[in-house]
């Protein structure tokens, strides 16, 4: 992929009028982060999610979205402690850092790396070549409720 290209794929992934649905890394909820035979899947127990339809604009938490990282790392450092709250995170393709990404969504790269921060002080930086980010049918949706 040349680099107009790149800059074409995320000009349309980052155009918030052709995603109607958006996951927030920061007040996410990791739940646990594991080796499966896809790669590395990072599960949320609690994803932001904003939704638009037409004018309206609605957040909720979802508990069945899951990033899926591959190549998974060989080892997953303080793999542990890698659950709760993250205070942020993104994705870095190239040049462009992603906070916030489409669900779904498909990031490929030579490579590209996944950054997160957790709310009690951890810091994860997880390399691969291709990211996707998927939510499931069954998922709960919870609305936010802040004042």
């Amino acid at each position: 992929m040349s680099p107009a290209d790149l800059l074409r794929a995320l000009a349309s992934v980052c155009d918030n009028r052709g995603m109607p649905r958006q996951f927030e890394f920061a007040d996410s909820e990791i739940s646990r982060i594991h080796h499966t035979a896809e790669g590395c899947s990072i599960e949320f127990s609690a994803a932001l999610v904003t939704e638009r339809q037409g004018s309206d604009t609605q957040q909720s938490y979802n508990n069945g979205l899951r990033l899926l990282l591959n190549p998974c790392p060989p080892a997953i450092a303080d793999q542990a402690q890698a659950f709760g709250l993250l205070a942020s995170g993104w994705l870095q393709l190239g040049p462009q850092r992603l906070s916030i990404l489409a669900v779904p969504s498909d990031f490929q790269a030579e490579a590209l790396s996944l950054h997160l921060q957790f709310a009690h002080g951890l810091q994860l930086q997880l390399s691969g070549s291709s990211l996707r980010c998927e939510a499931s049918e069954q998922a709960l949706q919870v609305e936010v409720l802040a004042c």
